[in-house]
């Protein structure tokens, strides 16, 4: 199990970097569920709230998918 109490520093500047805004992505991702949230409770959901959210979750997918070949060439390239 990944224990998530201290702060992940990935060796690798670049894979770094994605981690970063992988990061920032994910908290837009949570504050943007909830605005879209309470809307509903307050009336009828926009198609248009409903799709910036799946662009976003996209990114969050293709980001994910980055960060994993950036982390495993540096692994194979012997970078950490």
């Amino acid at each position: 199990m990944i224990d998530h109490s201290a702060p992940y520093r990935d060796p690798d500047p670049e894979v770094e970097r994605e981690l970063q805004a992988h990061g920032q992505d994910v908290v837009q991702l949570q504050a943007d569920v909830q605005r879209y949230r309470e809307d509903l409770l307050r009336g009828p959901a926009r198609p248009e709230d409903a799709d910036r959210l799946a662009v976003l979750a996209d990114r969050l997918s293709r980001q994910a998918h980055r960060i994993t070949g950036l982390r495993d060439g540096a692994r194979r390239a012997g970078r950490t």
